[in-house]
């Protein structure tokens, strides 16, 4: 195209030495045309498109769960689709999937905290007006100890020619303190379910029953455990509903619960849930009824994400 290319430029530079009328647009017409071919060329760099397509927001969805089905952090998200907190999307909207080679922009500095709200220090100068230092303060003097004296049981001794039966002790007369009953030693309340901290956080396990799938093997991303139908499944540690609902293919029923910025838990297979997006639940509060995986198996698949990352349940519950 390197002729077309020098042809119009000579062109343009003919209009422009005529001096018409239209000479000055045509030219300008002509270099952005210019420009163009050139970028064809391989001259101007194109730009990049994201790793994966838009993909449409359906009815129900969250920012949590679009994230949490694609692999990433719900804050990425939310940032390279430039959503800012409480992430709110809409049916039918469009949302760009972050990939391993995608510029996300950085995530914002926490606000500075507002003057004025601490208490205000004290100047030692106000006590002392009239002079140039703060004046001394001596230490009040310690209280000295007092001795406790020791009281003597007074004894009285019948004289020898008193009749005494022989099976009676000698009269004593004594100050003598109570003897204190020991307090009976019980053991300290446990709360139902044993309990294990670790990232910061209270755990429990969010259901009875056996563990059948560990996470990792043959790409499990979380904790398989046997059970029965409509076992109540409990939320593992204190947090916020984000996602309750069946929208996630491969999940059934599911719950996440959002327990701080960076780690989220996932409860599949349900066959009944007691809670909605926005409720905040307690580390063992009954959340769900336990229901059957599409392979027909009563069971509950459990996952632990930290920066929306599956990692392995069992270094979080006891």
């Amino acid at each position: 195209m390197k002729g077309p290319v020098k042809s119009l430029h000579r062109n343009a530079c003919a209009a422009h030495a005529g001096s018409r009328p239209h000479g000055a647009v045509g030219l300008c017409f002509l270099s952005i045309l210019i420009a163009f071919v050139a970028g064809c060329e391989g001259g101007l760099a194109p730009v990049r498109s994201p790793s994966e397509p838009a993909i449409p927001v359906g009815e129900g969805d969250t920012v949590y769960a679009i994230a949490w089905r694609h692999g990433v952090d719900y804050r990425v998200l939310a940032r390279f689709n430039s959503i800012g907190d409480p992430y709110t999307i809409y049916p039918g909207q469009r949302l760009l999937i972050p990939g391993p080679g995608d510029v996300v922009p950085p995530e914002p500095e926490p606000a500075a905290a507002t003057k004025g709200t601490a208490a205000p220090e004290v100047d030692v100068a106000v006590y002392a007006a009239d002079t140039e230092t703060a004046p001394v303060i001596e230490p009040l003097p310690q209280p000295k100890p007092v001795p406790i004296p020791i009281v003597t049981a007074p004894v009285r001794i019948l004289p020898k020619d008193s009749a005494v039966r022989a099976n009676t002790a000698p009269e004593v007369t004594a100050l003598t303190a109570s003897p204190v009953p020991k307090a009976a030693s019980k053991p300290p309340a446990k709360p139902p379910g044993a309990t294990r901290v670790a990232a910061g956080l209270r755990w429990t396990r969010p259901t009875d029953g056996e563990a059948i799938g560990k996470f990792g093997r043959s790409g499990n991303k979380g904790l398989d455990i046997a059970g029965t139908f409509e076992q109540p499944i409990r939320a593992a540690s204190n947090g916020m509903v984000v996602y309750a609902g069946s929208g996630l293919v491969g999940y059934g029923k599911l719950v996440i619960v959002k327990h701080n910025s960076q780690i989220l838990s996932a409860y599949a297979h349900n066959e009944r849930l007691h809670v909605k997006e926005g409720d905040e639940v307690r580390g063992g509060q009954h959340i769900a009824d336990m229901g059957r995986s599409g392979k027909g198996r009563t069971m509950l698949h459990f996952e632990i994400r930290r920066d929306g990352k599956p990692v392995d349940p069992l270094r979080f519950l006891p």
